[in-house]
């Protein structure tokens, strides 16, 4: 089943993968997490709290900004092709996992 499922998702998949909708959609969710973040900190009476809450609300609101400016770090590297001559074993599902299977 889960070979089938694996089947499914490469069939239905596009080769548009950083497309504009899903940059804004973890774009602006990456910032509202930060701010939730922020009104949290403000919440801890502990200097410590406050500070790492602080900071984390930093890191994941710069995140949400770089993803929706399209920073290089987001992009997918390109695969190397292999070079001629060399093959590489590929994988071949004969039955379901082993999970699945009835006892």
């Amino acid at each position: 089943m889960i070979g089938r499922l694996s089947f499914w998702n490469k069939d239905s998949t596009t080769s548009e993968v950083d497309c504009l909708g899903c940059r804004l959609v973890s774009g602006f969710g990456l910032i509202g997490i930060g701010v939730y973040l922020l009104a949290q900190a403000k919440r801890r009476s502990k200097p410590l709290e406050n500070y790492t809450m602080k900071g984390l609300a930093a890191a994941v609101g710069a995140l949400g900004v770089a993803r929706l400016g399209n920073a290089e770090f987001f992009k997918p590297t390109a695969k190397q092709e292999p070079e001629e001559g060399t093959t590489t074993p590929t994988k071949i599902i004969t039955k379901d996992h082993g999970f699945f299977t009835r006892r």
